[in-house]
C-alpha cells in the first residue's frame, strides 16, 4: 500500500479549512475523489477532528513565525489592520507547502502582496500604497534570497565583486546579480526599530498577544522620510541543512529611484550626469548622486555591463 494519497490527503486536512469543516461534518467521505482506497480512507475514520484543528494551528503558527524573520514590517504592518492576522494565517495553504521549500517563503510574498487590500483600512490609498511599498521590497530581499540559496544548494558559490576598473564611471553598468530594490516610507532600520517589538520568531508570537496600534502605524507611516533600500542577497552560512542568505543593504535618497532603472546595460555614470547637468541639476545634486552610485559599486551592487 502506497501513502502518498493518504499524506496529500493529510496536508489537505491540516491547511485548508473549508476541508477539515467538511470533515467534520462528513467524516472520512469528505476525501472522496482524493486517490485513496476505501482501505486508506477508512484510516481516517480514527482521525479525531479537534486533535486535527490543535495541530493545524499548531503548524501554522510554526510556519508563520519563521516567515516572519523574512517581512518583519509587512507582519508587523498587517497586524494593525482588522483582518490581517487571519490574513496571514490563510496564506499559509496546502498548494503552497507542496513547493520546493526554498520557494515557500517568495511565494507567499507574492500572494501576501496581491492580497493587501482584503487585510481591511490601512488608511485610504496613500496608506495602502505604503504598505505596499513595505512589503515589495522585503518580497525582492525574499526573493534574491532565494536566488541565493538555490545557487548554493546546486553548488554554485556566488563570486565576490570583482574591484572596479579606474574607468568604471564611463562604462555601462548593470545591475548585480541577486540585488533588488524598492522605495521605503522611511529608513529600513528607523522602521524595524518603530514597528517591530522585537526580532526573528518571537516577533509573531508577540503580533499575536499584541498586534501593533493602528495608531502606531500612522503616526510612524506619516512621517514620510522616503528613502530607495537596495539590498543584496549573500550566502552567510552553508551546512548539512539550507543554506542561511543575509543582506548587504544601502539605502539612498528617494530620487534615486528614477536613476535605477537606467542602470541596465546600456548608460554609464558619467552620461547620467552628463544628462542631469543638461537638465539644470545643481553640483550638490550631482555630487549627490555620484556618492550614492560610489556605494553601489563599493557593495558590489552595480557592475560593468557585460
Amino acid at each position: 500500500m502506497s501513502f502518498a494519497a493518504q499524506e496529500s490527503a493529510l496536508l489537505d486536512l491540516l491547511f485548508d479549512p473549508a476541508l477539515r469543516a467538511a470533515f467534520r461534518r462528513e467524516g472520512p467521505a469528505a476525501l472522496a475523489g482524493r486517490g485513496l482506497t476505501p482501505a486508506e480512507c477508512a484510516d481516517f475514520a480514527t482521525v479525531r477532528v479537534e486533535a486535527l484543528e490543535m495541530d493545524a494551528r499548531a503548524r501554522v503558527n510554526f510556519i508563520l513565525a519563521q516567515y516572519c524573520r523574512s517581512y518583519p514590517l509587512g507582519f508587523s504592518l498587517l497586524s494593525s489592520l482588522p483582518q490581517g492576522l487571519d490574513l496571514l494565517r490563510a496564506l499559509v495553504d496546502a498548494p503552497l507547502l507542496r513547493l520546493p521549500p526554498n520557494e515557500r517563503v517568495a511565494r507567499f510574498g507574492l500572494q501576501l502582496r496581491d492580497r493587501l487590500a482584503e487585510a481591511g483600512d490601512a488608511g485610504g490609498p496613500r496608506g495602502q500604497a505604503l504598505l505596499r511599498s513595505v512589503v515589495e521590497a522585503e518580497l525582492g530581499m525574499a526573493w534574491t534570497a532565494q536566488q541565493a540559496r538555490a545557487a548554493a544548494l546546486a553548488g554554485e558559490a556566488a563570486a565576490p565583486p570583482r574591484p572596479m576598473p579606474p574607468d568604471w564611471l564611463s562604462q555601462p553598468l548593470a545591475l548585480a546579480p541577486l540585488t533588488s530594490a524598492a522605495v521605503l516610507p522611511r529608513p529600513y532600520a528607523e522602521l524595524r526599530r518603530e514597528l517591530c517589538p522585537c526580532t526573528g520568531a518571537e516577533l509573531w508570537r508577540q503580533l499575536g498577544r499584541a498586534p501593533l496600534d493602528p495608531a502606531r502605524r500612522q503616526a510612524v507611516l506619516g512621517r514620510p522620510d522616503l528613502r530607495l533600500l537596495v539590498a543584496r542577497a549573500v550566502v552567510a552560512a552553508t551546512g548539512s541543512c539550507e543554506p542561511v542568505a543575509e543582506h548587504v543593504t544601502v539605502e539612498l535618497g528617494e530620487g534615486f529611484a528614477r536613476l535605477l532603472p537606467h542602470v541596465d546595460g546600456r548608460h554609464s555614470v558619467s552620461a547620467l550626469l552628463a544628462q542631469l547637468r543638461a537638465a539644470g541639476a545643481d553640483d550638490a545634486l550631482l555630487s549627490g548622486v555620484l556618492a550614492g552610485f560610489r556605494e553601489l559599486a563599493r557593495q558590489g551592487m552595480v557592475q560593468l555591463a557585460a
